[in-house]
């Protein structure tokens, strides 16, 4: 991740495009809402940046006006651990979609899923109540959590493995697969 290419230029397209005529207040409007992955890495930023591989559309909640595509190093420009979280969580649910569609495995480590991410796939529903989390979608999110922090995950037993899994495969895997928001 480079540097961004220039930050009056990313200023000005930001405050063109808010409701607030400063950059202090305009920057508050943003949120990321999706992220593509330039299949060459010769996305360009709005301000300017060129090979961007990840390239983020973010949406100004006041007045509904988007920008595309944003690098993570203009994102980073916002000073907002919430835009923050939302990048690494759309590239960490990308790298896990990728491997669905390649058909490489997908673990349960930082490789491809982080706390933020379980939680963000948790408030999207997608752990759904079924028989095996006894009708609430929190019990799969729990163990998952836990099976993520776990440090030795030689230590993780084979049935904890199996469940791991089929939430992978028929839960977040057909999430990932058809989010929009995932390019």
């Amino acid at each position: 991740m480079g540097t961004t290419a220039n930050f009056q230029v990313l200023r000005h397209a930001v405050i063109d495009a808010s409701v607030a005529d400063r950059w202090k207040t305009a920057l508050l409007e943003w949120e990321v809402i999706s992220v593509e992955e330039h299949p060459t890495s010769e996305g360009e930023c709005v301000c300017g940046q060129t090979n961007l591989l990840w390239m983020y559309t973010i949406a100004n909640d006041a007045n509904g006006r988007t920008l595309f595509p944003i690098g993570s190093t203009c994102v980073n420009h916002f000073g907002r651990t919430d835009l923050n979280r939302q990048i690494t969580v759309f590239r960490k649910l990308l790298l896990v979609r990728d491997a669905a569609k390649s058909g490489s495995p997908i673990t349960m480590d930082t490789n491809f899923f982080s706390r933020a991410a379980l939680s963000f796939l948790y408030e999207e529903g997608v752990f759904t109540p079924d028989a095996y989390n006894f009708g609430d979608g929190w019990n799969d999110y729990d163990f998952l959590l836990k099976m993520f922090g776990v440090r030795d995950k030689d230590a993780i037993t084979s049935k904890q493995r199996w469940k791991i899994r089929k939430l992978i495969d028929l839960k977040i895997t057909p999430f990932v697969l058809t989010d929009s928001r995932l390019g």
